[in-house]
């Protein structure tokens, strides 16, 4: 239960961070291995009502029944599998990332190839590896924002195997490690419940699930829906990558910020790197690994 002083007192300066995690495993971008991410978006508690209520709005408009929820890529059992497909569900897409956008949410995705070197020192997995990543740059949105934050994430039904949800027993590990939760910018340890019960938990999966589509390499479907997710993460001094949307390790994936963020530059140490960087992977384009 959360506590209700903790509502009356920052409910108009309290930031939520809606967030959930995708796996790739066969990426069609040559020259990369398994994708993991963890992704989503922050809003201010006072623009939480008027966002739900506008997807609920969006999905009664194209006929969703009670209770069902919608994802990126639906499964079988899903009513948007067989009842909203080709132009309308696109339709759809854009409506709902237009709304977002409107309530001035920020996201942020971090994507991590599992068969490469962990980015935090002496993280046991990957898994881990990327939330210390999400939950870093989380702190770092906040203390800009001077201000506080709670984590949401979703809690599975049962239905989708362990290895493939792995974002709420992470944060659960670190939690109970004290990793972060003494960290002044969150209020609360993280909150979990189960997606279908709010269309902010089922925004946070299209944001980060067609994000990692689209780094991943997957481009009949996810384009023109990232072009809108780019105009959602988060910025800083003129660029997004390795701010709204991580992809560790950079230097394997640096220029890949050029190709799909049309990033100009990137920050490393203060130093501004002209994108794309000669010899250094993508540099001679989004589907050439190989270096100039």
């Amino acid at each position: 239960m959360v506590p209700h002083e903790v509502f009356r007192q920052s409910y108009h300066t309290m930031h939520f961070i809606f967030a959930d995690d995708s796996i790739q495993r066969r990426p069609t971008r040559p020259g990369m291995g398994v994708l993991i991410a963890i992704g989503g978006f922050c809003i201010k508690g006072e623009k939480i009502k008027n966002l739900s209520s506008k997807i609920d709005e969006i999905c009664s408009k194209y006929g969703f029944p009670p209770g069902e929820i919608f994802k990126w890529s639906p499964g079988r059992e899903l009513w948007m599998w067989d009842s909203l497909k080709g132009e309308k569900r696109s339709n759809f897409f854009r409506e709902v990332l237009d709304s977002a956008r409107k309530e001035e949410i920020k996201g942020i995705v971090i994507v991590e190839d599992r068969n490469k070197r962990p980015a935090t020192e002496r993280a046991p997995n990957a898994e881990i590896d990327v939330i210390r990543l999400f939950i870093e740059r989380i702190d770092w949105e906040l203390f800009r924002a001077e201000d506080q934050g709670i984590i949401i994430v979703d809690r599975p039904s049962g239905d989708r195997a362990a290895e493939d949800k792995f974002l709420l027993s992470c944060l659960e590990s670190l939690q109970a490690g004290t990793e972060y939760v003494g960290n002044k910018r969150f209020a609360l340890n993280v909150l979990s419940t189960p997606s279908k019960l709010t269309r902010l938990l089922q925004l946070a999966d299209l944001i980060v699930s067609c994000s990692l589509a689209a780094v991943g390499g997957e481009d009949q479907y996810s384009p023109p829906f990232f072009d809108k997710i780019r105009e959602i993460l988060c910025k800083e001094s003129g660029r997004i990558g390795g701010v709204g949307l991580k992809i560790h390790p950079d230097f394997s994936y640096v220029n890949l910020y050029h190709w799909l963020l049309k990033d100009s530059y990137y920050l490393r140490r203060n130093i501004k790197l002209p994108l794309p960087i000669d010899g250094f992977p993508y540099s001679l384009g989004a589907l050439i690994p190989k270096k100039q």
